[in-house]
């Protein structure tokens, strides 16, 4: 099956921010977009065809 990853307005003015806060922040989410692709059903299911799925980032630090 095909998968492909949509981003929201909002979305996109946050990582914005995020990016010019946290510089590694565009690399993370490059290897999060790849890790999605190869496995679409991680995470955590909210309700059918969404899905709660949190992404590390490097210079942030210690995370869950």
């Amino acid at each position: 099956m095909n998968y492909s990853i949509i981003t929201s307005s909002y979305f996109d003015v946050a990582a914005k921010r995020l990016a010019k806060k946290y510089p590694s922040f565009k690399e993370d989410l490059k290897t999060f977009r790849k890790e999605l692709l190869d496995n679409p059903l991680q995470g955590v299911e909210l309700s059918p065809g969404i899905r709660k799925i949190r992404m590390a980032i490097k210079s942030k630090g210690k995370g869950k």
